[in-house]
């Protein structure tokens, strides 16, 4: 029961914190009144020269507020003996919902789409998943009012009047003597050496699927969604609960360093060439590489964070996320058509050799600066008690 209490509070902060978090602000009708980053918010589209096009996305605010509380959520309701767990268990209910969005998506889209050419329904398919989408979350709000209430976070909420033995005693957790991320060189030096390994989640989104529908044949071609958008969620919705479990005793940079190199060094199998036992090994690969490292890093961030400023740390912890996404983007098209153009010949083993040499920036940086980086995270000033 006491498993089960965890796994539920965990899967409830991360449905239902952005509710929330949305709940707390003001609602607007009147879009005069709503602020002006309200006016900017939509797509843009537009060229560079004759050919070149671009595009750019402002969304609301509510996205970038989601993940911070939701950490900051995890860290109230556990305690260091489940922690770590809590983490993983946000990480992998929230992969979990992207394995099924995508299949709920086109079905909805697809159905939609024929009612409204028959007539039927007013509703587009994008429409309509917009709704669905909406729907779900409506649920989740009250499915979080009724059971989260004053009574059940009173019992689960964490004790910070004064640490416990094991909390004094745990040296595997990050402690910070500075009240800003901003004011610590260590914390900024770990987020941003992994902005290199970053570049290949990116990837994922901007350079896989054209790569799958281009290099290789229509059978693998027509599958490309569920390569890239179902494959990779489901390994980690198992993977990163059941990793955390086993690896929970090492330190966090450690894993960090191990996970980054498993993530970066599944890269070289597509110098192997665009045959798809290479590409499934290379998902399943990437897949517990990040397993390993990514929930424990956002883990480091929240447990580093001053008590009240969780939220602010993973702030600025997924900077690099932001700045890997938006930096990728400005080559990542370039390099797709240099290496592998919809017609002509196609040498995609270069492309990803460039990408994995840049990924390995990141275990390389994180090893070289290790005694460095670990002499901050440990109140004695010594190293992991668990060498990787």
């Amino acid at each position: 029961m006491r498993r089960l209490a965890v796994f539920v509070a965990s899967a409830m902060t991360a449905l239902g914190v952005s509710a929330f978090a949305f709940a707390a602000g003001e609602a607007f009708t009147d879009p005069a009144q709503a602020g002006p980053d309200f006016k900017v918010q939509g797509e843009y589209e537009g060229t560079i020269g004759a050919k070149t096009k671009f595009g750019a996305q402002v969304i609301a605010l509510g996205e970038g507020i989601m993940q911070p509380v939701a950490y900051a959520g995890v860290k109230r309701y556990t305690d260091a003996k489940n922690g770590a767990m809590g983490y993983a268990m946000l990480y992998a209910v929230m992969n979990l919902a992207i394995v099924g969005t995508g299949p709920m998506s086109s079905y909805v889209r697809t159905t939609y789409d024929a009612k409204h050419a028959a007539g039927v329904s007013k509703l587009t398919g994008f429409n309509a998943v917009n709704w669905t989408c909406f729907g779900i979350t409506v649920l989740t709000a009250l499915v979080f009012i009724l059971f989260m209430t004053r009574k059940a976070e009173s019992q689960v909420v964490r004790n910070t009047a004064a640490p416990t033995d094991a909390e004094k005693d745990d040296k595997t957790k990050p402690k910070s003597k500075t009240k800003s991320p901003f004011t610590d060189p260590r914390f900024l030096f770990f987020i941003f050496m992994l902005l290199p390994v970053r570049t290949l989640f990116a990837h994922q989104w901007l350079t896989m699927p054209e790569y799958v529908l281009r290099a290789y044949d229509q059978s693998i071609a027509d599958k490309m969604e569920w390569l890239v958008d179902s494959l990779n969620p489901m390994i980690i919705f198992i993977g990163v609960p059941t990793l955390t479990a086993l690896t929970k005793r090492f330190h966090v940079y450690s894993m960090m360093i191990i996970g980054t190199s498993v993530s970066a060094l599944a890269t070289f199998l597509l110098c192997g060439g665009p045959h798809a036992s290479l590409l499934i090994l290379y998902f399943f690969v990437f897949s517990i590489g990040e397993a390993l490292w990514s929930a424990r890093f956002l883990e480091y961030a929240a447990e580093l964070a001053p008590e009240g400023r969780t939220a602010q740390y993973m702030g600025v912890a997924n900077l690099p996320w932001f700045v890997a996404k938006t930096t990728t983007g400005f080559y990542s098209g370039f390099v797709l058509e240099k290496f592998c153009p919809k017609v002509g010949l196609k040498n995609t083993e270069v492309m990803w050799l460039i990408y994995g040499g840049i990924a390995v920036i990141t275990p390389i940086g994180l090893l070289f600066a290790r005694k460095w980086v670990m002499k901050g995270m440990s109140a004695s000033g010594k190293t992991e008690p668990v060498p990787a």
